[in-house]
């Protein structure tokens, strides 16, 4: 007999805990606490965790058992046919939730009476949500009830890969008093957790039109069915769900009594209905149809990670987190002493779904470019086309989607080379094939790593080409790099050139939303030009005077779905939010003369530093990008983009505001 059977014969509730876990060893001591002691039994299901969750567990009292993840309703499923349960009453807890006392007494009450005396199989419970330390008692989301109490061998989790709720067989009723919900790793990781649950929000809202409708509703408390209906039937066919979301909630479900705090999370309820939104639009472009949705590949998904497994960190040359160890066999120059004039890559033409044409004209120096200048360049150009004297540089992490494509669009070049941080797809096995020479280097930051590549890779030519691998060249832009590089130098003079690029989404160019031109420095000549560290990305550090291509390249910022979009962008708001921090110290009016500079790098980080102090900043930007820059001519593409963008500089916004507070809060403690 265990202890905690031990002490149950005690007196202690007859209740057993499950606990689905992974990665919670910031939540999990606050859980435990709150059931450990009074309970038989508290099992914690951990889904292979690589932090101390488990060890945090143990030493508390709970009994571990390891289960690999396997979807939401699935784990929670398993446990449940799987552990050795015991108690006549189950409690399933998440890991970010604990048990209030009162709570506690009224389960203990319920539990040691007689199971066949009490007519109910389960019992709601309300939940308490904290957000940013702060309770949410209104905003539509308190009160909140979730069926986690129920006798053992009566109830099963519906087969929903998101927000699944119970099925009990038998009798339910509410509980009065409440459990508290609030997840303390902080508001990155809440962002990217949600991220995905919208993922599988909309998957199940395609899938359903295969189904008939209203499944397994009628086995659903009243309320939950009626909500589960609306989004089944109303939500996809509302435009601006997000409007209206933020609407409901902060106005109709009195979020503004919540404070600041709660407009901040009536905001980030509207993020997560536009993200729903934008994805169902994603299937629908995509082709797929409604009954084929659960069996999109994980790559198609964005799933590619489990629950809980979110980076934290500054992200990667490959806008992907990456692994703080590399493997032995790539942690050096995987290129096996060739010289660096060896002949480039063999690369063999191929139909890409990148090298469509687009349509469109734009000026270059005085003349005006074909719109056969404006598409991916591709092997069949190589015999009719010039061949600048330059390297290229491709930096990738986890890029097999991309790269093929990308070193494609490099087959003017004799001379290209991908530096990798530690990918574990098959990118630098691809690169590999197609003839680049693939170097291995940890990631620590973007400058970091544009600048190891000028220090460490043994290039051809004098000038280089720093490319990312969603990235591609145009003919239009290899002509014009063979026209200003002349012999190894620049015919202008100029140390690096700044170049513009072509944000392509949903299958066009963003001529208007995306604000083109936007300028990036790629073309250097590393004698003379350097990077550093700037947000979440790099900034030129030149020694001598700046230049300007007119051609653009071609930047498929959403080649792997609008979920790693999202991914990799939550992750660069927290290092903006931090960058803005010392952009807020520029004086308003040095950041007014700026504006009107010459540069429009300057100008445009002038404008970032005046946006920053802006009120309703998101909104005001989405309204910039549709009417101001005429966004709304790109049509339903150009609209979703500002939908996008305005959801970035929301998290900024939100973001800056708790780095705030946090600011505040320790000068109080020191003072």
């Amino acid at each position: 007999m265990s202890q905690n059977t031990k002490r149950g014969a005690q007196g202690v509730a007859d209740i057993d805990v499950i606990i689905p876990a992974f990665n919670e060893e910031q939540n999990i001591p606050f859980a435990l606490r709150s059931v450990v002691g009074w309970t038989r039994r508290v099992f914690v299901v951990d889904s292979e965790s690589t932090d101390r969750t488990r060890e945090i567990s143990e030493s508390m009292g709970a009994q571990v058992v390891v289960q690999p993840w396997l979807g939401y309703a699935a784990q929670k499923n398993w446990a449940l046919d799987n552990l050795p349960l015991e108690a006549n009453w189950i409690f399933i807890l998440d890991a970010d939730e604990s048990i209030t006392d009162d709570l506690r007494r009224e389960l203990t009450e319920m539990s040691l009476r007689d199971p066949t005396e009490v007519p109910e199989a389960g019992f709601y419970v309300n939940r308490l949500t904290y957000f940013l330390g702060r309770p949410i008692r209104h905003c539509g989301f308190f009160p909140s009830y979730n069926l986690r109490f129920f006798k053992r061998g009566v109830a099963h989790y519906e087969d929903r890969e998101v927000h699944e709720h119970m099925i009990v067989d038998g009798q339910t009723s509410r509980l009065k008093h409440l459990m508290l919900h609030e997840d303390r790793r902080g508001l990155e990781h809440f962002v990217a957790k949600h991220n995905r649950y919208s993922t599988l929000e909309a998957r199940e809202l395609w899938k359903h039109r295969a189904r008939s409708s209203g499944q397994r509703a009628e086995k659903l408390e009243f309320g939950i069915a009626m909500r589960r209906w609306l989004k089944y039937h109303i939500q996809p066919r509302l435009p601006l769900a997000g409007l209206w979301r933020f609407l409901y909630t902060y106005f109709l479900r009195l979020g503004i009594l919540d404070g600041a705090n709660g407009l901040r999370f009536c905001l980030f309820l509207a993020t997560y209905d536009t993200l729903i939104s934008l994805k169902l639009s994603e299937l629908k472009a995509m082709g797929i149809s409604p009954s084929d949705a659960a069996s999109i590949p994980a790559a198609v998904r964005g799933l590619r990670i489990a629950e809980g497994e979110v980076s934290i960190g500054t992200g990667s040359a490959g806008d992907k987190s990456v692994p703080t160890a590399i493997p032995e066999s790539r942690a050096t120059i995987r290129e096996s002493g060739a010289a660096p004039d060896t002949a480039g890559p063999s690369l063999v033409p191929e139909t890409h779904k990148h090298g469509e044409r687009v349509e469109g004209k734009i000026r270059g120096r005085g003349r005006r470019v074909p719109a056969d200048g404006l598409r991916a360049y591709t092997p069949r150009d190589v015999a009719c086309l010039v061949k600048p004297p330059v390297s290229v540089i491709v930096l990738t992490y986890n890029e097999e989607e991309n790269i093929r494509a990308c070193l494609e669009s490099c087959a003017w070049c004799d001379d290209v080379h991908v530096l990798d941080s530690g990918s574990t797809d098959r990118t630098c096995e691809i690169a590999e094939e197609m003839g680049a020479k693939v170097y291995v280097n940890p990631f620590q930051s973007f400058g970091q790593q544009r600048n190891w590549a000028i220090d460490n890779i043994p290039v051809k030519h004098r000038w280089q080409f720093q490319l990312d691998a969603d990235e591609r060249f145009t003919p239009a832009l290899v002509r014009e790099m063979h026209e200003r590089i002349k012999g190894g130098a620049s015919v202008d003079g100029v140390c690096c050139y700044r170049c513009p690029s072509m944000m392509m989404f949903m299958d066009q160019w963003l001529r208007y939303a995306a604000d083109y031109p936007v300028y990036q420095v790629r073309l250097i000549d590393p004698h003379r030009c350097r990077y550093e560290d700037y947000g979440h990305g790099q900034r030129e550090v030149p020694t001598g005077p700046t230049g300007a291509l007119a051609m653009p390249y071609m930047h498929y910022n959403f080649s792997k779905g609008v979920d790693e979009w999202f991914e990799k962008h939550n992750r660069y708001s927290s290092l903006e939010a931090r960058q803005a921090q010392s952009e807020r110290a520029v004086p308003l009016r040095q950041a007014g003369r700026d504006l009107f500079a010459k540069d429009p790098l300057v100008r445009r980080r002038a404008m970032k530093s005046i946006g920053y102090k802006m009120p309703m900043r998101a909104t005001a930007i989405m309204v910039y990008a549709l009417f101001v820059r005429r966004g709304f001519m790109d049509g339903l593409a150009g609209f979703n983009y500002t939908r996008m963008r305005s959801i970035y500089e929301g998290m900024v916004a939100v973001k800056m505001s708790v780095l705030r507070q946090k600011r505040r809060r320790g000068a109080l403690d020191k003072s």
